[in-house]
């Protein structure tokens, strides 16, 4: 009896559905056609007290997306919201230098995408810090959807003030937060504290002079721009102890990536079928940010770096140079 109540119950909401659809289409409803659509779905099933499989009119709803994410899913592909590629991004736990136990921390991913292939790589424990307000609710979706929840947190911080629990990560990936932050040594220091003595860092943002073409470039951002210099980068590495391996310029590969996305944006489209007013919206101002940030990198008036930074071991002569500056009494 209870097999075929909840069999009636779901003709009952298919049938409610289908009238439903007819009704916002603007169609006459069927319901013969509807009544037969349904029961050929139900014989083509497997009994669902066998399989355990929910019929799909009762899975979850959809999260309904921001036009802004969903504007920047159609440019850069879906849960990213900047150029990345999968295969590089899955090589960052390598580059670390990562066990399978360590625990990673990982700034800024904005959305699931980069952080999908990250733990692809890395089976351990990662801990995750978004800052943009705006993606955070989609992040911690994308999250659970991928089913990484179990070993991956999401936690929302204020890059000017968050303060790290001190050596608590065996490594620490950070994208873009050196471009946003308002004091970037704050966020030096933070890094260096939280990185275990040994633990690798790998930190990529740009770097560049002051410009008014900045204020176009960036204008589609999540927050207002911090270009800084590529030697004062290095500056606030330096005096928050942190020891630099590698300094590596991205920019070219980065163009590339960047330039793949906006070729391939038309069949996109096209893909997609009619895309919502507010999307088209803000893919358009994005696309006009984007014209004159290329035009930056291109003309090297702003450049994508990689830095690899490590924790000393020994951490004395940090220690002894600040309290060397220290003022006497």
């Amino acid at each position: 009896m209870a097999a075929l109540n909840t069999l009636f119950n779901k003709k009952k909401l298919a049938l409610t559905r289908a009238k439903l659809a007819a009704w916002w289409d603007g169609e006459a409803f069927d319901e013969a056609a509807a009544l037969a659509a349904f029961e050929a779905k139900a014989a083509n099933e497997n009994t669902a007290a066998d399989s355990g499989a929910d019929d799909e009119l009762f899975d979850a709803p959809v999260y309904d997306m921001p036009p802004r994410l969903a504007a920047l899913g159609l440019l850069w592909g879906e849960g990213r919201v900047r150029p990345g590629d999968s295969t590089a991004d899955g090589l960052e736990p390598a580059r670390i230098g990562l066990s399978s136990e360590g625990v990673l921390a990982v700034l800024g991913p904005g959305l699931e995408g980069s952080l999908a292939a990250v733990a692809a790589a890395h089976p351990g424990k990662i801990e995750v810090f978004e800052w943009r307000e705006e993606t955070f609710d989609a992040l911690k979706h994308g999250v659970e959807s991928a089913k990484l929840d179990e070993r991956v947190s999401v936690s929302r911080i204020d890059l000017e003030a968050h303060v790290f629990t001190p050596a608590s990560f065996d490594g620490l990936l950070s994208t873009d937060d050196f471009a946003y932050c308002g004091y970037p040594p704050h966020l030096a220091q933070q890094i260096m504290k939280s990185l275990k003595p040994g633990a690798c860092a790998v930190v990529e943002c740009y770097v560049g002079f002051k410009s008014d073409a900045l204020a176009t470039a960036f204008a589609s951002s999540f927050a207002e721009p911090q270009i800084r210099a590529h030697g004062d980068i290095l500056q606030f590495f330096t005096d928050a102890g942190l020891a630099l391996e590698a300094d590596e310029d991205l920019t070219d590969e980065f163009l590339d990536t960047a330039r793949t996305a906006f070729k391939s944006l038309g069949a996109k489209l096209q893909e997609a079928g009619a895309v919502e007013p507010a999307v088209a919206r803000e893919l358009a101002w994005e696309t006009e940010a984007w014209r004159v940030r290329l035009l930056l990198l291109a003309q090297r008036r702003l450049e994508r770096r990689r830095f690899i930074l490590r924790r000393p071991v020994d951490d004395a002569a940090p220690a002894q140079a600040e309290n060397a500056n220290a003022p006497a009494g």
